[in-house]
């Protein structure tokens, strides 16, 4: 009875802390592009356009169609977009407290206070990557909670993988390799039983992980949270000794849990007309831009290096506290993977939401930038607290959730890398006040998209369509107006120079119109350069607000400029 009300007191504290965490947070901030990439495609497929088929983008389905009912619901509003974030925190706290309440009531309060703590309030912005998480949390639950090799486990943890491969791709995959060493680990060990089947799933999802980290070219990545999925893939393998029947029975039951998740896309597609368009888009053209140079050079050994400095060399007690929360964020990875290693080396079994967490943190890995390392936290954080519920990680927990929430939370990326380590906070946000955006921002972005707004609209006529270079799909959003080409941003259209006559020809088409480029912007292709010059030949001299260059691209500039070269 004692344990019941203990229970009970530390969920409704929990709710409570949730509560106030997604009241304060949940409108703070914005990444314009990023906004404007998941704003434009819900938009336009509100509009009556068909995903892929009319215009290019990366993801599968899953979450554009979550965004594009967000704003059929509670308006077209970045706000909107917000919401299912909200009601996705809310289950993972559930969920985490479900997990976690066996250790104790207070052991779970931390739990819930965490995923709430690193929720999406950390970048408050509709990534597919945050509605990805949700998918990580519900395999936990299914895999924790439901016997293992029942029917019902198996067909649900592929659609599960399934459901989070068709919102982002790459999530889909960690969450596939760390649902193999589940069942690899979980599986039947009899001596009389070959090894070979255990060997040959193993086997591929080594080598598949192996290739990935090989491209990611980075000998600290690789240590820092490579090695040690690897590891455990290579542990359950070799000691999972297995029969035919059971691998084909639990890789069928998986599979067609993941090909039942994907086919309401698939028919879908065919029935649009879109389905090459869409299987180039999720698969080629995903790849295309994420293999850009910015993305490799980034390192977290750097951001550790500012992380430790501000340590040794204080310049305040804001930034020791921070440097020694970043430290101690960074190396909660490898921690963990240590951690997990070491227990099932040593006892044979280890819980599945350990062993998922150490998979699901390999997505930081892909662009080492902290934005991505906040994308893998409220995994990590959890699977430590599940390895190690005492007093002292509880306490830890619970202090770098109340400096994440203070410092970093609905902060905006202005500060720079050494200034968000640093933990320096910016001035308080302000109402945007810009269409369709009712959130809260910094002033100075406040002024500018105001002023970049009056210009387009007291220039532009009411039907006239809008090109960015590289992409500000955040002003196609906020005007309602249309891109020219299949495609939100020059990285993902211009492939070839055919591209750049084609896109050349439809400005043509459009003119007179705006092209905006953000100067000196890291997405700037050499394809997209290309194209640039080839607009500043056809427009008129640039007006210069802020980032921007305006060019007014006008229809007699256009018949009068020379084509490009064949």
């Amino acid at each position: 009875m004692k344990g019941t009300r203990n229970h009970a007191s530390a969920a409704l504290i929990g709710l409570l802390c949730v509560s106030a965490i997604m009241i304060n947070y949940h409108d703070q901030f914005w990444w314009p592009v990023d906004e404007g990439i998941y704003a434009y495609v819900a938009q336009r497929a509100n509009a009556g356009d068909v995903i892929h088929r009319d215009f290019i983008d990366l993801h599968a389905g899953y979450g554009n169609l979550l965004n594009a009912l967000a704003f059929r619901v509670f308006g077209e509003d970045l706000l909107s977009l917000r919401y299912p974030l909200i009601a996705f925190t809310v289950l993972q706290c559930i969920i985490t407290f479900v997990l976690l309440k066996d250790s104790g009531a207070a052991v779970a309060l931390v739990g819930v206070i965490v995923v709430a703590a690193f929720s999406f309030v950390q970048f408050p912005n509709p990534s597919a990557n945050w509605h990805a998480l949700v998918f990580f949390f519900c395999l936990c639950l299914c895999l924790e909670k439901i016997p293992r090799g029942s029917f019902a486990r198996l067909l649900l943890a592929g659609t599960l993988v399934g459901l989070c491969f068709f919102t982002r791709q790459l999530s889909g995959v960690f969450l596939a390799l760390g649902l193999v060493c589940v069942l690899l680990a979980e599986a039947p060990r009899e001596k009389e039983e070959p090894r070979a089947p255990a060997i040959l799933i193993g086997g591929v999802s080594i080598v598949g992980l192996s290739v990935y980290l090989a491209s990611k070219q980075h000998l600290f990545g690789l240590i820092w949270g490579g090695i040690w999925p690897l590891g455990l893939l290579m542990l359950a393998t070799l000691r999972a000794r297995t029969s035919w029947s059971y691998v084909g029975q639990t890789v069928g039951l998986v599979t067609l849990g993941f090909g039942l998740a994907g086919l309401p896309l698939v028919l879908w597609a065919l029935s649009n007309g879109a389905f090459s368009y869409w299987a180039s888009d999720i698969f080629l053209t995903a790849m295309m831009i994420n293999g850009q140079d910015f993305i490799s050079q980034a390192s977290f050994l750097t951001i550790l290096q500012m992380a430790w400095q501000n340590i040794i060399s204080p310049t305040g007690f804001v930034s020791t506290e921070s440097g020694i929360a970043w430290v101690f964020l960074i190396l909660s990875v490898p921690a963990l993977g240590i951690k997990t290693n070491s227990y099932f080396y040593r006892f044979g079994s280890v819980r599945p939401v350990t062993i998922m967490a150490v998979f699901w943190a390999i997505g930081a890995l892909h662009y080492q930038i902290l934005i991505y390392l906040l994308f893998a936290l409220p995994a990590v954080l959890i699977g430590l607290l599940v390895m190690q519920p005492t007093r002292i990680v509880m306490a830890t927990l619970i202090v770098v959730s109340g400096w994440a929430l203070v410092f970093q939370a609905g902060q905006p990326l202005e500060r720079g890398v050494s200034g968000v380590v640093a933990g320096n906070r910016s001035v308080g946000n302000i109402a945007a006040d810009i269409p369709r955006v009712s959130l809260q921002i910094s002033p100075s972005d406040a002024a500018l998209y105001r002023q970049v707004i009056e210009i387009i609209e007291t220039t532009a006529i009411s039907n006239e369509q809008l090109m960015t270079i590289p992409m500000e799909p955040e002003l196609n959003f906020i005007t309602g107006r249309k891109s020219p080409v299949r495609y939100y941003g020059t990285p993902l259209g211009l492939r070839t120079e055919s591209d750049v006559r084609d896109t050349i020809a439809a400005l043509d088409a459009a003119a007179p119109l705006f092209v905006i480029n953000r100067r000196n912007d890291k997405y700037l292709t050499r394809l997209s350069a290309q194209l640039l010059e080839l607009v500043k030949a056809r427009s008129e001299d640039p007006v210069r607000i802020g980032p921007f260059d305006f060019y007014r691209y006008q229809a007699s500039l256009a018949e009068t400029a020379s084509a490009p070269e064949q």
